[in-house]
């Protein structure tokens, strides 16, 4: 097993409201995906993929802007729906990885929810820890 289906694998075992995920190269193209058993995406994947490409050329722009200013380099990017949430980092230089996560409210609450947060900590650690794998 590669690194990058090392990653899918250790993502989807972390946590359960990870729905979706995918590595896509620097054009868009998923090269590896992985999907909950139990789950219906609630985006077709023809959508995904059109979401894959523009978030692939996105991040091409994030990655001339740090370039230029004082803020450093993206880590990564969220897109918050009422449903669900999807987040690109970057794992190297080449691949993307894209997470569609559960924004369901964990409960039921008078007060407005704004949806589940995402442990981008925990995620950035697999990330990390995959990318010291050979291949």
């Amino acid at each position: 097993m590669g690194r990058y289906e090392k990653l899918l694998d250790m993502l989807m075992d972390f946590n359960n409201s990870i729905r979706f995920a995918a590595i896509s190269n620097t054009k868009g193209e998923i090269l590896w995906h992985s999907k909950r058993n139990d789950v219906k995406l609630k985006v077709p994947l023809a959508e995904t993929k059109k979401a894959m490409r523009r978030e692939a050329d996105d991040w091409a722009d994030r990655s001339k802007f740090e370039d230029r200013n004082e803020l450093g380099r993206a880590m990564y990017h969220i897109t918050s729906f009422e449903k669900i949430k999807r987040i690109t980092i970057p794992v190297d230089a080449f691949h993307l990885l894209f997470v569609s996560v559960d924004n369901e409210p964990l409960a039921k609450t008078k007060r407005k929810s704004y949806g589940r947060l995402v442990e981008m900590g925990k995620i950035m650690s697999i990330v990390d820890f995959v990318n010291t794998f050979e291949e």
